[in-house]
């Protein structure tokens, strides 16, 4: 299944594997001025526990625009507690890196508009 941007528009959905890790996506479209790039998102891959490897939220790898208008788009990689800046490829691409970059099976393409 191709996924595309418009796909996304009020996705949301996490899941807890059984190694004590979660992935939670939450993607919306959006006309706040905060959001220049027409998403507000989130593409979370953590710990349920916190540790010494990952961020103080749980975070392992997480990808998101709370700050869009004044930080841009953000790359979260445990350990290190500074994210980078990333360029927004669009929402279908940066799914895609996301699951790329994570060592957990995606979610198969039924589950994608649940």
């Amino acid at each position: 299944m191709v996924v595309t941007d418009d796909d996304f528009d009020g996705y949301e959905r996490t899941k807890v594997y059984d190694d004590g890790t979660l992935v939670r996506i939450s993607v919306r479209r959006t006309e706040d001025g905060s959001y220049p790039s027409g998403w507000r998102y989130t593409l979370h891959y953590g710990a349920l526990t916190p540790d010494s490897k990952t961020l103080e939220d749980g975070t392992i790898r997480r990808y998101d625009n709370a700050h869009e208008d004044t930080k841009g788009h953000e790359r979260h990689v445990a350990p290190d507690p500074e994210p980078e800046h990333v360029d927004f490829p669009g929402m279908a691409e940066l799914y895609e890196r996301f699951w790329d970059e994570i060592p957990i099976t995606r979610f198969g393409p039924s589950d994608h508009n649940k």
